[in-house]
């Protein structure tokens, strides 16, 4: 099947509220604003159903995969013929995940990859690690994978969704002032090292003294950023064409020209 362009938001926010009932009231209410008329894909950060650095706050919104807030946007999805990606902390089994979910224009979760490499002394305490890279799923023909945040810093993520057919790898993110190379270079070399579009919805604001850094971006195949916030909350939106794909793919065929591939660790 060919592939149509995609077009995809991201909304870039901080941790405004104390509740995920109050976060989905504020995402509901710029839903009716009609500002994501004719998106066919939004983009939140993770843990957006928590907010990042409050443990008690990410410990008391943990839900499985079928939970209050799973439901509540999957309602949001339907309702506004809208998919959506969105992170939460994850509760199955008595464990705890930093999870990304994927769910259809109808709702239905198509999608959920648990973190594998989980960031510091913070994550490692609340989280158990993923033990899987994220499936691909598709949303309007184009394949999709996800990679949160830390992962992404892991050449081989984005490398093994891209040799495996992915079109756009989403990048939830909580990414620290502290770290601006990810913005300024890392997701733009993973783009174009993978030809694959690259969708990395970080969070705005502080957390308890904590600065992310922003700037949400939506790169290109040729690891051009096309669309992008700074450090305040913003909604940025691009269409995706893959007309441009298969340009950047021929004049930069690293996946078809890869001769060696290093073993996987474990």
């Amino acid at each position: 099947m060919s592939l149509t362009p995609l077009n995809v938001a991201i909304w870039q926010c901080r941790d405004h509220a104390t509740s995920p009932a109050q976060r989905l009231d504020h995402l509901q209410a710029l839903l009716a604003t009609g500002a994501l008329a004719g998106t066919d894909l939004l983009i939140l950060p993770e843990l957006w159903t928590s907010g990042y650095f409050d443990a008690a706050a990410v410990i008391a919104a943990s839900e499985p995969a079928d939970g209050p807030s799973v439901q509540a946007l999957a309602a949001l999805a339907r309702r506004h013929r809208l998919a959506i990606a969105f992170g939460f902390p994850e509760r199955d089994a008595g464990l705890r995940y930093n999870t990304v979910a994927l769910l259809d224009a109808t709702g239905a979760l198509q999608l959920r990859y648990r973190k594998i490499n989980l960031w510091g002394d913070y994550e490692r305490a609340l989280f158990a690690a993923g033990d899987a890279p994220s499936a691909l799923a598709s949303v309007n023909g184009w394949q999709i994978g996800f990679s949160i945040c830390y992962d992404t810093e892991f050449a081989e993520t984005v490398r093994d969704l891209a040799l495996r057919g992915a079109d756009l790898v989403i990048a939830p993110t909580a990414c620290g002032a502290e770290f601006p190379l990810v913005a300024e270079a890392i997701i733009r070399v993973r783009a174009c090292e993978n030809g694959v579009w690259l969708a990395f919805a970080n969070r705005s604001g502080e957390e308890f003294g904590y600065a992310f850094d922003g700037k949400s971006a939506i790169i290109d195949p040729a690891g051009v950023s096309i669309a992008g916030g700074g450090d305040q909350d913003a909604l940025i939106s691009a269409t995706l064409d893959p007309a441009v794909m298969a340009r950047a793919r021929a004049h930069s065929p690293y996946l078809t020209e890869l001769r060696w591939a290093p073993p996987r660790l474990g």
